[in-house]
């Protein structure tokens, strides 16, 4: 029984398991791609550790499928707002945590009538200390 015990003690400190948020989750390995989506009027909000900084690896305002954010019009499914990538890149690469609105205004209306989000793909650098 006491083998059972190590075992499983051993394991959990191997595992890395943080609380973030109330919720158990497996620590992600560093440069792990994290997605983030919010639909259209709302803020996004997303960040790193105290240790971290943000990476925008992409970023896309508009449709391309019919599922996310699916309660509002959907005029088409083929729209992507130009310069989304720059402009979320130039606001958030570098910090620890990000906001931004997913508007019309912030990114231009790429499909007018259709409800639109915004998804961003991005990464937590470690910081280096020279």
């Amino acid at each position: 029984m006491w083998k059972c015990l190590v075992l499983i003690a051993v394991f959990l400190v191997f595992l890395q398991v943080s609380e973030t948020k109330g919720l158990w989750r497996w620590r992600r390995p560093p440069g792990y791609a994290r997605f983030r989506t919010v639909c259209e009027h709302k803020q996004l909000y997303f960040g790193c550790g105290r240790h971290s900084r943000i990476h925008v690896v992409s970023a896309m305002y508009g449709r391309t499928n019919r599922h996310t954010c699916g309660h509002g019009r959907v005029g088409t499914t083929s729209c992507k707002a130009r310069h989304a990538s720059f402009k979320v890149k130039r606001r958030c690469n570098g910090k620890r945590t990000c906001r931004i609105r997913a508007s019309n205004g912030v990114f231009g209306d790429p499909c007018v009538g259709t409800f639109k989000y915004l998804k961003v793909r991005y990464q937590c650098k470690r910081n280096h200390r020279g």
